[in-house]
């Protein structure tokens, strides 16, 4: 089959280095590899790094029967600002430009956000009897109002009122909705104004938990040793982007409270734009080692270092099930959650570590005190985690069952 796959922001095959794939990417490659011929649509902007992959729209073979269709918008700096709308603006129009110009496909899998090329390919496959699916990851555009003030709400959805347009123009013309839990498609059926159907579908974020075979180099070791990283420590550990949902401003408070803990340690890994503010706030304690972004040396290092895993999200964060605790699932890291809905019954359903109230410094240390040294509770919860990982919520079972979805989509539709 020929499927055409519309996602940005992800890290790219050939480009991003040794960045592990994500969602897009590990299905990409799994449907390749079935033989089917697959085109994956991306910005020529790498969402990370702020930096322009290529200059122009192009297309790009990457492995056999995938290819990369860049489609060119101008740089953002930051994640929520004008100019990152302008950017999905004009890549809307690039893949509305470009796409009359490649061979028809079978399925169009569109994720969103972004919402402008969301309702771009859902008009391209009305128009051509093409089935186009969605994959909702992030529930825009009221993930900006959670954003602002709460004075300012109102002023704020009503500059927002075309994006909500734009959102349920592309949910209501969809074929079918695929979403990471079940929060999310209600969400989405909420905004397309319907009841499910057959065509709609939970798949959850998958993960590759491969980071057992990465064998990490002294010189990783050494280097964040360097930085501070004690492994005879109780290592409360972050890794991830530093924007959006993430709250690490309240586990900087809790590690100030445990300052006399000589014991424990907080390693916070990666980058983003709140980085400055939260190095600034965490500035002079002793406790709190930021290592910057990290490759997959040093995750693995890492993941056999840390005690708990921080799942540290801000008060009223939409978020439902996210990768971090897949992630942290596959490392057999018991996990310290701030999410309550899905994700707090995953956590504390299958015991695999215990939740905390978001922006609660006080109750996050007393947790981290009481959890960081308790052995038989870290076995446990590892043990579980790993199981359920496994059984669950492995790339290997996630894509296969994705790929299997979309293939039958488009049998269904031919």
């Amino acid at each position: 089959m020929n499927f055409w796959i519309v996602t940005v922001g992800e890290p790219l095959p050939g480009f991003s280095g040794t960045s592990r794939p994500w969602r897009s990417g590990a299905l990409a490659s799994l449907l390749a590899r079935r033989g089917h011929k697959v085109t994956w649509w991306v910005s020529t902007v790498d969402h990370f790094s702020k930096t322009h992959w290529l200059k122009q729209s192009c297309s790009q073979a990457v492995q056999e029967n995938l290819d990369l269709q860049f489609l060119h918008g101008c740089l953002y700096r930051r994640n929520v600002s004008l100019a990152r709308y302008r950017n999905h603006r004009q890549i809307a129009r690039e893949f509305s430009r470009i796409a009359p110009a490649h061979e028809r496909p079978d399925l169009i899998l569109c994720s969103y956000p972004t919402i402008e090329l969301s309702e771009a390919a859902v008009t391209y496959g009305s128009t051509r009897n093409i089935p186009v699916l969605l994959d909702i990851r992030d529930l825009w555009p009221d993930e900006i109002l959670t954003r602002v003030p709460g004075l300012a709400r109102p002023a704020a959805r009503l500059a927002l009122a075309p994006l909500y347009g734009a959102a349920r123009r592309a949910m209501r013309g969809a074929t079918g909705i695929i979403a990471i839990s079940r929060q999310y498609l209600d969400w989405a059926l909420q905004v397309a104004g319907r009841a499910a159907t057959a065509c709609d579908h939970v798949i959850p974020l998958g993960y590759t938990g491969n980071l057992g075979q990465v064998v990490p180099s002294p010189a990783v070791e050494h280097r964040l040793r360097e930085l501070g990283v004690d492994p005879r420590k109780r290592i409360c550990w972050f890794s991830g982007t530093f924007v959006g949902n993430i709250d690490l401003g309240t586990v900087i408070e809790a590690a100030r409270l445990l300052a006399d803990r000589s014991d424990v340690q907080f390693v916070f890994s990666g980058s983003g734009e709140r980085e400055a503010a939260w190095r600034r706030q965490g500035a002079g304690l002793d406790n709190v080692i930021f290592t910057g972004w990290v490759g997959s040396e040093e995750l693995a290092w890492l993941s056999t270092v840390a005690t708990l895993g921080l799942a540290a999200y801000r008060p009223n964060a939409t978020m439902s099930l996210p990768n971090k605790l897949f992630e942290y699932m596959s490392m057999g890291l018991p996990v310290l959650l701030s999410l309550g809905g899905e994700a707090e019954r995953l956590v504390t359903d299958n015991g695999i570590g215990d939740i905390y109230r978001a922006g609660d410094p006080q109750h996050l240390a007393q947790l981290i005190g009481e959890r960081s040294g308790d052995a038989g509770w870290r076995a446990t919860c590892s043990r579980n985690a790993r199981a359920l990982f496994a059984a669950r919520y492995s790339a290997d079972v996630v894509y296969e069952q994705y790929a299997d979805t979309l293939e039958g989509e488009a049998l269904t539709s031919s």
